[in-house]
């Protein structure tokens, strides 16, 4: 297992098109970070500098105790798990999980041995002898990090690996990576578009946004308290309500709403969120929710809807009783504010005391 260091990492590419822009970050030996952002954000550009396919414009990367900016990646000492596999198809999967091993003269005895072990990890004992061709996705999938684990490498690289996975496979794979790193213990770093996949897997999460760090954290840290309205509008499913607002006198006036009472922070315009499952729905004929429609998930419901031009959406319990028009209750500490010029988080305000949103003409 290696420490991975990156500082000032910086990836262009011909034409002045920068991918990467300064990117400093720790990976900790034996700590599983997941790199998790939209199509074309850099992450997966980020994971091939690390694995040497791709060259590092300026900045230093290191693994371990070694800068490996001019070391190929077979000098690296890392394993890459990739989207589409990457297996040898006239191979079987014993001859694909010998491959490297034999590659690197390793005795017959010692690549019996840990190929045993890692059919038995990842129980595929049973595929030893068949080719991939006669493998299900999630077997074949199985057989990749195979590979990865038998050379006993400082560090796991993931490059989306259950994309090409149905829903329910994806589900199941995602509890298997989490209890193999649990018992190899080794560093790893993982890249997908999932903000689901990012939630559940990972130590820490690395929010990237154009070629920047956004954010980094634990998951839960990252919902619950978004350093920007990107990483609140990218982390949770439905994604946070944002909207604009003015700050008078401690209350919040959003659209037909009046929040009273709501927080200690100078008076102005900001962008103002609030997550689905912390909106509170009541029918009331004169309710500022004006319906639009509903989406049954079995355990609870997504409701959109809009006040005034706004859009939004709550999610709820199956029991809550719908109307045309609904009334919201929000408690003042479930609400985020973000600097309407910037986007970034305003530092949490004190909640002076509960309150309810009402429709501006009605009473605070």
């Amino acid at each position: 297992m290696s420490r991975i260091d990156i500082t000032q990492a910086v990836k262009t590419y011909p034409g002045e098109v920068t991918a990467l822009h300064g990117i400093d970050l720790t990976i900790e030996d034996g700590e599983f970070v997941v790199l998790v952002g939209p199509s074309g954000c850099g992450k997966s550009t980020l994971l091939r500098m690390i694995a040497g396919l791709e060259t590092i414009s300026a900045g230093e990367i290191r693994i371990g105790d070694r800068v490996v900016n001019q070391m190929e990646p077979a000098e690296r000492d890392i394993a890459m798990v990739f989207q589409n596999y990457a297996l040898y198809p006239h191979m079987t999967v014993r001859q694909n999980l010998s491959y490297g091993l034999k590659n690197r003269r390793v005795p017959k005895a010692e690549i019996d041995r840990k190929i045993a072990e890692t059919a038995a990890i990842l129980q595929i004992e049973d595929y030893l002898d068949r080719r991939p061709r006669a493998l299900s996705g999630g077997q074949r999938q199985r057989v990749a990090m195979g590979r990865a684990i038998v050379r006993d490498p400082a560090a796991f690289l993931f490059d989306e690996p259950l994309s090409n996975l149905d829903a329910k496979l994806r589900l199941h794979m995602r509890g298997e990576i989490k209890q193999l790193h649990k018992r190899l213990g080794t560093t790893s770093v993982y890249v997908t578009h999932d903000q689901l996949e990012a939630m559940t897997l990972a130590d820490r999460l690395v929010v990237l946004n154009a070629g920047r760090i956004e954010q980094v954290g634990r998951p839960l840290d990252l919902y619950r308290k978004p350093a920007s309205t990107f990483v609140a509008g990218f982390l949770g499913a439905p994604a946070m309500n944002l909207f604009p607002g003015d700050l008078s006198g401690g209350v919040l006036r959003l659209e037909e709403l009046t929040l009273a009472r709501a927080v200690a922070l100078p008076d102005g315009m900001v962008t103002a969120g609030i997550r689905p499952e912390a909106l509170r729905l009541a029918p009331a004929p004169d309710g500022a929710f004006r319906l639009n429609y509903v989406e049954e998930l079995g355990g609870s419901r997504i409701v959109q809807g809009h006040v005034g031009a706004q859009a939004m959406i709550a999610q709820i319990d199956l029991e809550q009783p719908l109307a045309e028009r609904m009334s919201l209750q929000v408690d003042p500490a479930e609400l985020h504010f973000f600097d309407a010029a910037s986007g970034q988080r305003i530092a949490d305000p004190a909640v002076k005391a509960p309150g309810s949103v009402q429709r501006q003409t009605e009473t605070a």
